[in-house]
């Protein structure tokens, strides 16, 4: 086996929106100092020039985790060895070495690279996953952020309709977060605009929406005639329902975005090596089955275990002990969308799997809490889909 090639030199970044700030030292202890404006063509001609300066041998680079376009960036280049460390983590390794609380974005980085230079074997390397699960897992999390938008933007719509127009909430079943509410919305603003149009052309409305006219639509359809006003005063209806209008515009533009990144999802999951994995666990469904193949990966050196997986989503819980008294606890500090992954599967998993409701039942006679056994139930299914994986399997 060859002997792995030693360390040329140690890099610590502080990165800011205008400007990155660079200490380096190199392995015959020779430091240098770096300030670089934030321009990609800057940012790369500078690391290019390094890696020749070095020979393309490694560069261990440590900088703050972000999600900034820094990153991108650094993964051109290969000879460089990132580590991506936590913010809190650097604070306190500042705060021991320097208790007056003194604080620079010229210090910051030093620190950094002395943290790297004596501490690399207790910190774990960046390893960037293949590109097909790296775009696959920006799509899933902009999902994410457009639900949580749609989310606003329904529950500010149902409270501005309780306040002048309820009965379109009666019609919606209290369901704003559709297209079909966005238009019913647009096209009769007011309760009377409703009543003025004819039963048979409301009914069509439903009808060109794919809704079906059921006993208790029909029940609700028949109100419309004999339902009164919350008032019809132009000087409260008008404001409210310029309002409605105006949520219901931003709300179907929205709908159609994410009925557009859901395609574009399903698409790229096609090509991700862990789809079959993925669609042989029972509750994940279309939206969680790309969550869970960007949560596995496909990079076997990125997670060494199931209980690695398990400590860095979150899952696992942490170990407080001191002298003769051990405390366990959950982990609050966690990549939360990941965490809220395998949390949600196992949830969906109750559904539809005999022996999760089972353990989970189980666990709760036992006294546990809901969530403490949906997260112990998260820990069995991570054990079950990492060995699956390591062996190619399916469920």
């Amino acid at each position: 086996m060859n002997a792995p090639t030693p360390i040329a030199a140690w890099v610590g970044w502080d990165w800011a929106d205008q400007h990155h700030d660079i200490f380096l030292e190199s392995a015959d202890g020779k430091t240098e100092r770096h300030r670089l404006p934030h321009r990609p063509e800057k940012l790369h001609a500078w690391l290019k020039e390094l890696g020749q300066r070095f020979q393309q041998r490694p560069v261990a680079l440590c900088l703050e985790a972000c999600r900034s376009a820094l990153l991108p960036i650094l993964l051109e280049h290969p000879f460089l060895r990132l580590y991506l460390v936590n913010p809190k983590s650097l604070t306190r390794f500042r705060q021991a070495l320097r208790p007056s609380g003194s604080k620079s974005d010229e210090l910051d980085c030093q620190l950094a690279c002395q943290l790297i230079k004596s501490h690399a074997g207790l910190l774990a390397p960046f390893v960037a996953q293949d590109p097909v699960t790296q775009e696959l897992a920006r799509w899933v999390g902009y999902r994410r952020d457009l639900v949580h938008q749609r989310t606003a933007l329904a529950n500010q719509l149902t409270g501005l309709l309780k306040l002048y127009h309820p009965l379109a909430l009666e019609l919606l079943q209290n369901d704003t977060t559709t297209g079909l509410a966005a238009n019913f919305l647009l096209k009769y603003p007011t309760l009377a605009a409703l009543q003025e149009a004819p039963l048979h052309r409301v009914r069509q409305f439903f009808l060109g929406h794919s809704s079906r006219l059921t006993e208790g639509l029909q029940d609700r359809l028949r109100h419309i005639a004999t339902t009164a006003p919350v008032t019809t005063q132009p000087h409260w209806n008008h404001p409210h329902s310029f309002m409605a209008c105006a949520l219901a515009d931003q709300l179907k533009a929205l709908v159609h975005r994410i009925d557009q990144i859901e395609e574009r999802i399903a698409v790229v999951a096609a090509q991700h090596p862990n789809q079959p994995l993925a669609k042989s666990v029972p509750g994940a469904g279309p939206a969680l089955e790309p969550r869970l193949m960007v949560a596995l990966g496909t990079q076997p050196e990125h997670c060494a275990s199931a209980l690695a997986l398990a400590i860095r989503s979150g899952v696992a819980p942490r170990r407080v002990q001191s002298g003769n008294t051990c405390v366990i606890r959950r982990r609050w500090a966690k990549p939360q969308f990941e965490h809220q992954t395998w949390i949600e599967f196992a949830q969906y998993s109750t559904f539809r799997c005999s022996w999760a409701k089972a353990f989970v039942e189980a666990k709760t006679k036992g006294g546990k809490s809901y969530y403490t056994a949906i997260r112990a139930l998260a820990y069995k299914w991570m054990r079950i889909l990492y060995a699956c994986w390591e062996k190619g399997a399916v469920v």
